[in-house]
């Protein structure tokens, strides 16, 4: 049998892996600010009532509003990009569990044509953002589960222009002295 046809076969059959998050990380990005903004919303209560006794309680009222606003934002956005369970295999990638959602995103390599966040903008802990072609865009932590397997996959079949600049931004960062490195972000 000729390597051609050995080729061919192993792009038929390739194997599709899944990506999730354990039971833990599931429920801390699903239900967190639930229980965060009951916490905060209780001193945004009392600051409230406070701060007609002691003006400085309305210091404390505007930063607890301030605090719930962002914590919600986060989370809304968490909602609206962040699958819980991602298939991939050599082709594309199928995203699935969303919160509150049964919508599933089909992304090919080849549709990509923006890496964002995380390790492309110099935080490692910040999320990693996939935008494709067809307004389709997808997040998710690389240092959680075991996504950042995934982040080597989506890597290794990028288009060739498309993995270059993404190598580029993470050694501009890597060289920028600490001082300039706030630009980047």
């Amino acid at each position: 049998m000729s390597n051609k046809n050995k080729n061919n076969r192993v792009k038929k059959s390739s194997v599709i892996k899944g990506y999730k998050y354990s039971l833990f990380q599931i429920f801390l990005y699903r239900y967190g600010n639930i229980i965060a903004t009951l916490f905060l919303g209780f001193h945004f209560l009392t600051s409230a009532v406070m701060m007609f006794q002691k003006w400085y309680f309305g210091i404390l009222f505007v930063l607890n509003m301030f605090l719930i606003l962002i914590l919600n934002k986060h989370f809304l956005k968490t909602y609206k990009y962040f699958p819980f369970l991602v298939k991939a295999d050599d082709t594309k990638m199928i995203c699935s569990n969303f919160f509150l959602s049964t919508k599933v995103i089909e992304i090919r390599y080849d549709e990509i044509i923006e890496l964002k966040g995380g390790i492309f903008s110099g935080h490692i802990t910040k999320p990693i953002y996939i935008v494709a072609k067809g307004n389709k865009e997808i997040g998710f932590y690389s240092h959680a589960g075991n996504f950042n397997k995934l982040l080597t996959q989506i890597l290794q079949y990028l288009p060739q222009d498309l993995y270059n600049s993404s190598l580029n931004k993470i050694e501009e960062f890597k060289k920028a002295p600490k001082s300039k490195r706030n630009k980047f972000i």
